[in-house]
């Protein structure tokens, strides 16, 4: 289909959501379809730029120059999250968040010059960037919505599914439905009564904003498109609205090779066996989790080598270098996930139960282990385990070495999880990934009155 006027693309939400545009972007970039823009944060401009091959993929700062943004949730938010599932405190702060009006109107007005600027034949936008979904909804510009998260989390499901901030099976019992409607009362009843909801949705009716309350099922049912992770099976599956396309994950094969460091690449091909431990860009480890964590992979050695990414600032809750396993290698940052994940020699991930790095590990066919984060987390780690890819901890403040012996020793050693791994890996990839988003992104029609 011929492209006579720019796509623009938008996120501006932490890295976990803008991965997933960056790839769709990218993608068309390799295609040489012209007059594609990005607009986010000031730090994200070098992925832009690094995403940029036949054609250029143009940058739109979404926040002054100087002010390169930050991807951290306030620590007492996460504290709450990782208790357990079904909290409704850790939900109550960051919607308190979310639903900044002041902030959410600002950048809605300044996505409504961008589209007047830009005149857009489509908008693909992050599900969680509602002030650009209401801007491109104002002005009539047919958009699609990338979710990396489980599709359940936006789209209206059945009274019987279970809520998607919860750790519940899709077949429940008699007391775990009544716990996912209680748990669903809960949450409506705190929001309005400890969050600025009612107010929020006030203010932006006055406007004359479509979807006043921001709710995401509604900007699913106006999107002309919608790109989501997961595929049916590893989801629980539910009747999707026709424009809901499951991708698996938003990985590409021409972004997949050798890792970009030569040598952690050396030090790949050289062990046989290593678990890669990754927590994201959000997830603040606890000084017990690392203890945890370091005596598990202690214990594990010499067979077991350990590659875990941690980033510097939490670092300082290490010993000296002298005082780590033998069998570990720390590492800032690491270029490509996808390269790791990837690699044979990988045959575990550890994570913190993220969206993208789960699919992205059904993608190479790699089992995890899940030590939840926040909400969505804890339903990623059910649905590891449901599925046979994985195992998952409930409450991961309270995670010890033992336990971590025995999850991952299981992993390592039963070839069941495996073999789940790599049925669901041939799955995944036949949803298409970031080729097929872009093709569809192409063909893409108008969004529904």
């Amino acid at each position: 289909m011929a492209v006579n006027r720019p796509i623009l693309f938008v996120c501006n939400v932490h890295a976990g959501q803008t991965n997933c545009l960056v790839a769709v972007a990218a993608e068309l970039s390799r295609r040489g379809v012209p007059d594609l823009w990005f607009a986010t944060r000031s730090r994200y401009r070098a992925d832009i730029e690094a995403a940029t091959t036949n054609s250029k993929i143009n940058f739109i700062p979404l926040d002054e120059p100087e002010d390169h943004g930050t991807d951290v949730i306030d620590s007492e938010i996460l504290a709450v999250m990782q208790r357990g599932p079904m909290r409704t405190d850790g939900l109550v702060a960051f919607n308190r968040t979310y639903l900044d009006f002041a902030r959410s109107v600002e950048e809605y007005r300044r996505m409504l010059d961008v589209i007047d600027s830009l005149d857009p034949v489509r908008m693909v936008i992050d599900v969680l960037t509602y002030p650009a979904i209401d801007a491109a909804m104002t002005r009539g510009v047919p958009f699609a919505l990338t979710v990396p998260s489980l599709p359940s989390s936006t789209a209206r499901t059945p009274w019987n599914y279970p809520s998607g901030l919860t750790d519940l099976p899709r077949r429940m019992n008699v007391r775990q439905l009544a716990t996912n409607v209680l748990f669903g009362l809960r949450i409506a009843l705190a929001m309005i009564a400890r969050t600025s909801v009612v107010q929020f949705a006030k203010k932006r009716k006055a406007m004359g904003i479509k979807n006043p309350n921001a709710k995401p099922s509604d900007y699913v049912e106006a999107a002309a498109l919608v790109l989501a992770s997961s595929v049916f099976g590893l989801e629980y599956e539910f009747p999707a609205p026709p424009q809901v396309n499951l991708v698996g994950a938003f990985v590409s094969e021409a972004s997949t090779g050798s890792a970009e460091d030569p040598d952690l690449s050396r030090w790949l091909d050289e062990n046989d066996s290593v678990v890669y431990m990754g927590f994201g860009t959000l997830m603040q480890l606890s000084r017990d989790q690392v203890g945890a964590l370091l005596g598990a992979i202690e214990r594990l050695g010499p067979e077991h080598k350990f590659l875990w990414k941690l980033p510097a600032a939490q670092q300082k809750l290490l010993p000296a270098e002298s005082e780590l396993p033998s069998n570990l290698r720390v590492e800032n940052w690491i270029p490509s996930q996808l390269d790791v994940l990837a690699h044979p020699h990988v045959r575990t991930f550890v994570t913190h139960g993220g969206s993208n790095g789960f699919h992205e590990s059904m993608y190479f066919g790699t089992p995890v282990l899940v030590v939840p984060a926040w909400v969505d987390c804890y339903a990623i780690g059910r649905r590891a385990v449901d599925s046979g890819v994985g195992l998952a901890f409930r409450n991961p403040n309270n995670i010890t070495s033992g336990e971590l012996v025995d999850m991952l020793h299981r992993l390592l050693t039963d070839n069941t999880f495996t073999e789940r791994a790599e049925y669901w890996s041939a799955r995944v990839r036949e949803a298409g990934g970031a080729p097929r988003a872009a093709d569809l992104v192409l063909s893409m029609g108008t969004p529904s009155p």
